[in-house]
């Protein structure tokens, strides 16, 4: 995978989170559990871990940070090749 469907992937799963937690406050059932309590649970937890992992690591989604990471990660070879 490239890293821009990588980062888009992070950040969904927070939107997701969301999405569920809003059609749970609207009364609507959207994952298949039998307990409100276990389905708010579950919600709870996907949607601070997707929000860590979202925040933790680094969402290079614009065209501008995808070119600086490239031009960081050409610099690291670089000069790892001169050391040689």
């Amino acid at each position: 995978m490239n890293e821009k469907t990588v980062a888009i992937i992070r950040l969904a799963i927070p939107l997701y989170a969301f999405l569920n937690a809003t059609l749970l406050a609207m009364g609507y059932d959207p994952l298949p559990f039998e307990s409100e309590k276990v389905d708010a649970a579950v919600t709870g937890m996907i949607g601070v871990i997707g929000l860590i992992a979202a925040w933790w690591k680094n969402n290079n989604v614009t065209p501008e940070a995808q070119g600086m990471q490239k031009a960081l990660d050409d610099k690291k070879a670089y000069n790892k090749l001169k050391d040689i």
